[in-house]
């Protein structure tokens, strides 16, 4: 995600924009998905209402706020900067994010925590319960790709679910992406003012 930051400040053809802002939004939707699943992990569900809503305000926010920054900094020093400065300031929260965050998953914890066991004890008895029904990579795989396809094509809910939410960004990004085309193009404003 960080590395496609730099990628599109240095592409110099529109082939190499697309697919930067394609793999981008693979990379970046990851983090967005697995919210849930975090906030499940670290937090019993009394105290899960305050974390997520301010996770869906940072987000909408971050959405609605864009186009004002960056409106301005585009103007100023060109998209290319942009690009890069996101990207350059993006790589130290890897880091913090690698160094500092311990995981959260329990299966995972209880995974180490074997391994520590094992090391500690040379008795390679202490194993994880789902070290032991852990999926092969060809399972893995299947159930995180052609089953997820395959259950989007075949149930209703989950299809028409997928449609609803696909339709309402599309329509966040359209309006996000027209009203400041409108106001620069017609109205002739200067970019920063557009977004504003």
């Amino acid at each position: 995600f960080c590395l496609c930051f730099i990628g599109l400040a240095l592409g110099r053809n529109m082939a190499t924009i697309l697919v930067m802002r394609t793999l981008q939004g693979g990379f970046g939707s990851i983090g967005t998905i697995l919210v849930g699943g975090t906030f499940d992990d670290m937090f019993i569900p009394d105290h899960r209402a305050v974390p997520m809503a301010l996770f869906s305000h940072i987000a909408i926010f971050g959405t609605m706020a864009a186009p004002i920054y960056a409106g301005f900094s585009d103007q100023g020093i060109g998209w290319r900067w942009s690009e890069a400065i996101q990207g350059l300031s993006n790589i130290p929260l890897l880091v913090v994010v690698l160094l500092c965050f311990k995981e959260t998953r329990g299966g995972v914890f209880l995974q180490n925590k074997a391994k520590m066991l094992r090391k500690e004890t040379g008795d390679e008895r202490w194993v994880a319960q789902e070290q032991l029904q852990a999926p092969g990579i060809k399972e893995a795989l299947y159930n995180s790709s052609v089953k997820a396809i395959a259950m989007l094509l075949s149930e209703p809910v989950v299809f028409f679910f997928g449609m609803w939410i696909a339709f309402t960004w599309f329509i966040t990004f359209l309006f996000l992406s027209v009203i400041t085309i409108t106001f620069s193009e017609e109205k002739h404003w200067p970019e920063g003012v557009a977004g504003l």
